[in-house]
């Protein structure tokens, strides 16, 4: 690592990093890439999704340091803390292991097998269970912490800091990825597979093309968090992880918040390789998700409804606008921005927009970003730091509360300008569950074309 990459590495793991970052400098053998996994409630066979990727690299030469944080609060029954002990068991038999663990440290063993190390962190045992609402975000982050401090040591050489789920199958590409300049995270793409369940297979579908339904529409727009936030499917630059300060200790939607913070202070990018497998099936394990989205469109039974496409039309109209603010006086900077937005749309949108923008802060933030500088440059980046996806989800939110309400997602795909032609003309709203995953394969086509 460079010389000012370092300090701002060093001065993360010295005041922000969790205790189990120290013990990635007790590592004995050096890895070329690196790999952390949340694991509750699992079995052994979440290494399978991943073989395929480790054996890959170790017929280039290189190795995979593999670090599988397994996890559970006190709150969770008894069948979670014994299927953990059971997992944590499994994965220390998997090679020779030996504990990187001293007294009163969280139990932590490094396993070596033939292609790969693997590193098992206990964070399930009596006493090191993790706080309650903090979950897979910090289960993220403590494999990571390990991680960068590993990397920080020279006992790892990754440019990337990968994290994925126990859902998920590696394509045997997956670590031959070349990182741009600029690049603060990459985001890799995804297809998920069946299950055999129609239930559960439909209700994914439906989740699926919803997920990229809303990054096709914010692409429309132009906003430049048009990218998917998927835990399973994000690996990081060091740097870029330690400069906002690592994983936000989340019990759900860490992937979307920790990649609000890395598109700000470098560019989030699509990787070019093959795109990995996630599992159809549902979850309990957070509030919201993936896969509790499943489990509430089995349970509701009817129709599952998705943003009005009209939305993104308002939010295309507010993201051209903002240019406005270049040349506009502070005291006019507001009234400029707004009426420039409002001017692009026909009589009966204006209000809805107007109504929405009020509600977010709008007139206030467009003030204090022409206050910020005279220079364009300095007001864009403010705005663009401020006007960011979770500003952008309640602009959203906002708009939906004006009257624009949702709509069957089936409608809301055939309506859209840009993804109506994932829908075939031969397709009727009752959609059978085949369709519904067709639809996601195009959807996912209609994403490469941007």
């Amino acid at each position: 690592m460079r010389t000012v990459q370092k300090d701002i590495v060093a001065k993360y793991l010295a005041v922000y990093a969790e205790p189990e970052a120290k013990l990635g400098i007790r590592l004995q053998r050096h890895a070329e890439h690196v790999l952390v996994i949340p694991a509750q409630a699992e079995s052994i066979s979440l290494l399978d999704g991943y073989r395929r990727a480790f054996a890959t690299v170790s017929k280039q030469g290189e190795r995979t340091l593999c670090i599988v944080v397994v996890n559970s609060t006190d709150t969770h029954d008894s069948l979670v803390q014994q299927r953990n002990d059971a997992l944590v068991h499994a994965l220390r038999t998997q090679g020779k292991a030996s504990p990187l663990h001293q007294n009163g440290e969280a139990p932590c063993w490094c396993v070596e097998t033939p292609e790969y190390d693997l590193v098992v962190l206990d964070r399930n045992s009596d006493g090191y269970q993790l706080p309650f609402g903090q979950g897979v975000g910090l289960a993220r982050k403590i494999g990571c912490d390990f991680a960068l401090s590993a990397l920080h040591k020279g006992l790892n050489s990754s440019p990337l800091i990968h994290m994925t789920d126990c859902d998920v199958r590696l394509p045997s590409d997956y670590f031959n990825v070349t990182v741009p300049r600029s690049c603060a995270a990459l985001t890799y793409r995804f297809t998920h597979k069946a299950s055999g369940n129609d239930q559960v297979d439909n209700a994914h579908a439906q989740y699926e093309a919803y997920l990229r339904y809303y990054v096709l529409g914010l692409r429309h727009a132009g906003s430049a968090y048009a990218f998917h936030t998927i835990g399973s499917c994000i690996a990081v630059t060091p740097t870029a992880y330690a400069a906002v300060r690592g994983v936000p200790k989340r019990q759900a939607g860490e992937d979307f918040y920790l990649l609000n913070k890395l598109a700000k202070v470098g560019h989030v990018r699509t990787s070019n390789n093959s795109p990995l497998t996630i599992q159809a099936r549902t979850s309990r394990r957070v509030p919201f998700g993936t896969g509790q989205a499943t489990n509430d469109i089995i349970r509701n039974g009817s129709t599952y409804k998705i943003y009005n496409p009209r939305i993104f039309d308002l939010l295309k109209a507010w993201c051209r606008a903002l240019e406005a603010i270049n040349d506009a006086s502070v005291h006019s900077a507001s009234k400029i921005v707004q009426h420039r937005a409002v001017s692009a749309l026909d009589v009966i949108d204006r209000p809805h927009l107007r109504a929405a923008l009020i509600a977010i802060g709008v007139p206030e933030a467009l003030t204090t970003a022409a206050a910020q500088s005279p220079q364009p440059t300095i007001r864009q980046k403010w705005l663009a730091d401020w006007f960011d996806a979770f500003r952008t989800l309640k602009l959203v939110h906002a708009l939906r509360k004006t009257g624009l309400p949702d709509i069957p997602w089936f409608l809301a795909i055939r309506n859209a300008s840009f993804c109506r032609s994932a829908i075939a003309k031969k397709h009727v709203e009752g959609a059978n569950t085949t369709d519904a995953f067709k639809i996601c394969q195009r959807l996912a086509l209609l994403e490469e074309e941007c």
